[in-house]
């Protein structure tokens, strides 16, 4: 197993608090914004005016998962709404499509003025690196939506027709009142469908009129001409022709009167090339009308653009407590469930950093101190506390008595190690004990001690954490000296406190207060503030030894600026547009 890779130390957070970090993060409108637009785009040669909204509330909700050690995958809402300008009716070239992407975050770190921050980045991100998974809203080609069209463009052609004495009138309900003779045709108004012939799509027009003709025998008759154009569709638009006939010749335009008149079919015949130049006079009918692959490319685009300077900060190192700084947060994902943060490479490259393993086991967030750093802070606490090993021993005194501490040695080992079913420390050493039991014997001690954690609560309402020696069976050379345990257990207790006071300062959090004249201590194990976005508060709960090295697991709950997830989530207030 390795805890923190080729690093001193990792912190590793639980998905479901990076998913609170990021959905409180998401609120923030000024980084974030929900609403933005309208941009003008021209799209396959259409211009279009592009608004874009995204979404996290409770019915949509923003996600993120780990599908591999180096990115984070986002699941976004977003709602797309365009707009054709000059469109005859506006509100049938506006078309909203709600969808849901899935965008991958690289894992990186940056600056934000002099704050150094690890998170997920955007950076780069192309249209190509948007999936589309849901896409809903694309407009039908929906006949009523031509109507409207045709409805419109009839008010900007004329109503009558003129030839070789005759008249041709043509009516769409009453949109032209003053026409003469009064619209008294069936159907009174302009009438669209679609129909489908040889696998092509058209559009049927039923237009009513009235044609009065007085060279033949004074025929005057309402009636109707019904034509034909052909659908056709792009990835933005669709458009219907009315000036090109089509070659089928069961769709040739045709005239039928409302009249038993002798020249009615005469008259029937000569109209027919007539109306089909009236007609040329709507020109080419075009709707807004994405089809999947267009609307799926306007929404890859928009999507990117959104995205790409948007970053996510998740942790904000702080200094060591001796005011040394950390080297660059370095990012991985681990296991699909846990996001771990290294601090501090011990050896190797950039290229040769790699995830560590999976310590988190259930808890909100963990921290952890490699082997090499824990027996660098064993050397470091034992050189500071009993000076005097290098040059003849050092003196201990407490109320068991006395001893001259000559070698003494801690290191981490796990369980089964030494035939003992816990992790532990082996203790082992030499010693001149100063007792009456024997003159100043010279012992040697081995054996393990266990780290016992009790957490309680502070008088101020936070949590406490107090670590509390206690041996297991040790090997003494001297049977009568079994006094010199009582000597060795608070060595390792003062050894044990400096090394958790190291670790949790080196990961960014803070040793607060000490309680009583014990080894208790209110623990931050985890920086208050990320990148003044959210603020995280974390009781160290429990120490866990191995031969990798130290494991600290915690607790944790987030707020938003004085304001927690939770408050928001009971008040029904999570992140929305």
């Amino acid at each position: 197993m390795s805890l923190t890779a080729n690093f001193d130390y990792c912190a590793e957070l639980g998905i479901d608090l990076v998913r609170q970090i990021f959905h409180l993060a998401f609120k923030s409108e000024d980084r974030y914004p929900h609403n933005i637009g309208p941009f003008e785009r021209d799209f396959t040669g259409q211009p279009v005016k592009v608004w874009v909204r995204v979404l996290d509330d409770d019915t949509d909700v923003a996600e993120l998962s780990f599908p591999n050690s180096n990115h984070v995958l986002f699941s976004f809402p977003f709602e797309i709404r365009t707009e054709v300008p000059g469109a005859p009716d506006p509100a049938l070239s506006r078309i909203t499509m709600k969808a849901r992407v899935e965008v991958p975050a690289s894992i990186s770190a940056w600056l934000e003025g002099e704050t150094e921050v690890l998170g997920l980045s955007f950076e780069g991100i192309t249209a190509n690196a948007v999936t589309v998974v849901t896409l809903d809203g694309l407009p039908d080609i929906d006949a009523s939506r031509f109507a409207e069209t045709i409805h419109a463009r009839y008010l900007t052609i004329p109503h009558t027709y003129s030839r070789g004495g005759g008249t041709l009138v043509l009516y769409d309900g009453n949109r032209d009142p003053g026409l003469n003779p009064p619209n008294a045709a069936t159907p009174q108004e302009i009438q669209v469908a679609l129909e489908t012939h040889s696998n092509e799509r058209y559009l049927k027009v039923v237009a009513p009129m009235h044609a009065s003709v007085p060279a033949a025998g004074n025929f005057a008759a309402y009636g109707r001409t019904t034509f034909w154009r052909k659908v056709t569709s792009t990835s933005a638009t669709i458009t219907v022709d009315m000036t090109s006939v089509p070659p089928l010749p069961a769709l040739q335009t045709t005239v039928d009167f409302d009249s038993s008149h002798p020249a009615k079919g005469i008259v029937e015949s000569q109209l027919r090339p007539l109306i089909d130049g009236v007609l040329r006079g709507y020109g080419t009918l075009t709707e807004p009308g994405f089809d999947e692959t267009g609307a799926e490319a306007l929404l890859q685009a928009e999507v990117a653009n959104y995205l790409v300077t948007r970053r996510f900060p998740i942790y904000s190192p702080q200094p060591l407590a001796s005011g040394a700084p950390l080297t660059s947060p370095i990012g991985f994902t681990v296991g699909g469930s846990v996001f771990a943060v290294l601090l501090n490479r011990r050896t190797g490259t950039p290229a040769d950093d790699h995830p560590p393993d999976d310590f988190l086991a259930g808890a909100a967030v963990a921290l952890a101190v490699g082997r090499t750093k824990v027996d660098e802070q064993v050397a470091e606490a034992i050189a500071t506390e009993f000076p005097g090993l290098g040059s003849g021993g050092h003196l201990i005194e407490v109320p068991e008595g006395s001893a001259t501490l000559q070698t003494l040695s801690v290191v981490p080992a796990d369980p089964g190690e030494h035939e003992v079913d816990r992790g532990h420390l082996w203790v082992s050493g030499t010693a001149e004990v100063h007792i009456d039991c024997w003159p100043d014997p010279d012992v040697f001690f081995a054996g393990p001690l266990f780290l016992d954690v009790h957490t309680g609560e502070d008088p101020d309402g936070g949590c406490s954490f107090t670590i509390q020696a206690t041996p297991g069976e040790f090997d003494i050379d001297e049977s009568c000296c079994d006094v010199f345990l009582d000597l060795i257990i608070p060595i390792v207790g003062w050894i044990m406190l400096a090394i958790v006071e190291s670790t949790i300062d080196a990961v960014g959090g803070e040793l607060v207060k000490e309680i009583g004249e014990r080894q208790a201590r209110h623990v931050e194990a985890f920086p208050p503030v990320v990148n003044g976005i959210a603020e995280i508060s974390t009781c160290v709960t429990d120490l866990r030894v191995s031969a990798e090295g130290f494991v600290f697991p915690a607790q944790a709950k987030i707020r938003r600026l004085g304001e927690s997830f939770e408050d928001r989530a009971a008040d029904h207030d999570l992140p929305r547009p």
